[in-house]
């Protein structure tokens, strides 16, 4: 459960650096959320897209120094928010060996140990150490009696996975090592029977296509007439768009009968 190869001080910078950006986007006193994607698209080119490997949940790739972003629509949606909160800390720092300076801090040289400071990145910039104890307090969860109820509930409230939110716990010193391992033991079908339970549900955006601002770009290039409705459909068409469902209908043009034609017409 602990996370034993970044070392006090490196999980100590990675704070620093979560609570740096959670300040330059005025979010310390709310709870991120789905705002994660709006942030997301400020900072890169982001492609949306079911993948079918579901054990990948985004990556990011510069391509001639332009950042892009995917995120698995096929995934659950607080699995798809932690996944833009992990590829954030890519296109801020880089390699965690760009960000971890300190010469008392051991760096890491391996893409493994590179994840992990993305991932606690995550955690710290979605779920801020003190508005979990602040949000804790309103929702009236009280840290002395923690079960999996009360973890799928704040899970919920903060938009990331059960497990995501079992080690935040965790890491907030919220709740015992053995608590979270026992906490841990809850699968995700059994996340999801409490939810229905207690009448919660996460947003619905499985299976969503979007590429970036494709749609409005080709958009307004047909509109100022520098594309032609052939090419508006076929743009359109990798975000399984028709121009008809944009409110876009063929314009027929007319071509004048050529002097043959006419003489033909007459004739008749």
């Amino acid at each position: 459960m602990p996370d034993n190869k970044l070392g006090e001080r490196g999980i100590q910078n990675i704070k620093a650096l979560a609570r740096e950006k959670l300040a330059e986007y005025h979010k310390f006193n709310d709870v991120i959320g789905a705002q994660i994607f709006s942030i997301l698209e400020k900072e890169s080119k982001v492609l949306y897209y079911p993948l079918e490997d579901q054990r990948v949940w985004g990556f990011f790739e510069t391509i001639k120094g332009k950042s892009f972003v995917c995120i698995n629509t096929s995934l659950q949606y607080d699995k798809q928010v932690f996944a833009a909160a992990h590829e954030l800390y890519h296109l801020w720092f880089g390699s965690a060996g760009e960000v971890i300076t300190s010469k008392d801090t051991v760096e890491p040289d391996t893409d493994e140990e590179i994840e992990l400071h993305a991932n606690r990145f995550a955690a710290e910039f979605l779920v801020d150490e003190d508005l979990l104890f602040q949000e804790m307090r309103i929702l009236e969860i009280n840290k002395g009696n923690l079960n999996a109820k009360e973890v799928v509930r704040l899970a919920n409230h903060f938009v990331v996975p059960y497990h995501s939110m079992v080690k935040r716990l965790f890491e907030s010193g919220t709740c015992s090592q053995e608590l979270a391992e026992e906490l841990t033991s809850c699968s995700e079908e059994q996340a999801e029977i409490w939810r229905s339970r207690l009448g919660i549900s996460l947003p619905v955006r499985k299976e969503k296509i979007g590429l970036s601002d494709l749609v409005d770009v080709a958009m307004e290039l047909y509109e100022d007439g520098l594309i032609t409705f052939e090419k508006l459909e076929h743009l359109l068409g990798f975000s399984e768009l028709t121009p008809n469902k944009m409110g876009v209908e063929q314009i027929i043009s007319y071509t004048p009968p050529t002097d043959d034609e006419l003489d033909a017409i007459l004739e008749e």
